[in-house]
């Protein structure tokens, strides 16, 4: 299964068996289960991934990334929908 094939829930979740950090603010890091894998996210990887609570909506990350990143709403919309694809297809998120 690709990034592209994995649905997205309308309102995401960090997957509760990763660890999450958050390194200054060049970024953050996120082991993987069950692996003894380290995904390195960029300031906008840990604005996405901090608002991955089951609470937010794709819409409301978007608006976020929009705001504090000064992007177009349709740049973020895709970065984030890329990205959420990514951590879905690595397990990342949460059911």
């Amino acid at each position: 299964m690709t990034a592209d094939t994995i649905a997205i829930p309308d309102r995401p979740r960090r997957n509760p068996d990763c660890a999450y950090r958050v390194i200054a603010e060049d970024g953050g890091l996120v082991v993987l289960p069950g692996r003894s894998e380290v995904k390195v996210l960029n300031p906008v990887g840990v604005k996405v991934y901090s608002l991955l609570d089951g609470k937010n909506t794709v819409e409301d990350i978007v608006a976020a990334v929009t705001l504090e990143f000064e992007v177009p709403a349709e740049t973020a919309r895709k970065d984030v929908q890329e990205f959420l694809g990514e951590l879905a297809a690595q397990g990342m998120l949460g059911e």
